[in-house]
């Protein structure tokens, strides 16, 4: 079974990486430098040019699909969640400031560094979700733990 969904997160990949980088631009364009405890947490994190990230705080974190499609998913009981943050790079898309969710979602701008960009990083990440589940991807294992070391 683990074959089929690393395929498929595969296939999805240049699409979510094409998304990412599109969305990152947008939010370099238009967002705001990162809060000063923030910007101290990713130079500890040996982010590069940590100064040259944004965010754009929304009031609401965009999905890679269409609303409609994300709705019709809910309804059929696809785990489709309403995210309070979302790392695109090096731009990030929050719902607030809050200190520890930026640091989650730096520790993806790390992780974005170390992969080597959008593609790399959409690939595993989604391979992740898809064979552990959300909750127990690796990935996302490692942001939960890492957000919680204080500054």
């Amino acid at each position: 079974m683990v074959a089929p969904l690393i395929l498929i997160a595969r296939a999805l990949a240049p699409v979510a990486a094409l998304w990412s980088r599109r969305r990152q631009a947008r939010i370099l364009h238009r967002g705001i430098p990162l809060p000063a405890e923030a910007l101290a947490f990713a130079r500890i994190l040996g982010i590069e040019r940590p100064e040259d990230i944004r965010v754009e705080v929304a009031d609401e974190v965009p999905l890679p699909i269409p609303r409609s499609m994300a709705r019709a998913a809910r309804a059929a009981g696809f785990p489709v969640m309403a995210a309070g943050g979302m790392c695109l790079g090096r731009g990030i898309c929050a719902l607030s400031l809050d200190p520890r969710l930026l640091r989650h979602e730096l520790v993806h701008t790390l992780q974005y560094q170390r992969l080597g960009g959008h593609r790399a990083f959409m690939r595993r990440y989604l391979e992740e979700c898809l064979v552990f589940g959300y909750a127990a991807a690796p990935m996302e294992i490692e942001a939960r733990e890492r957000s919680a070391d204080p500054v």
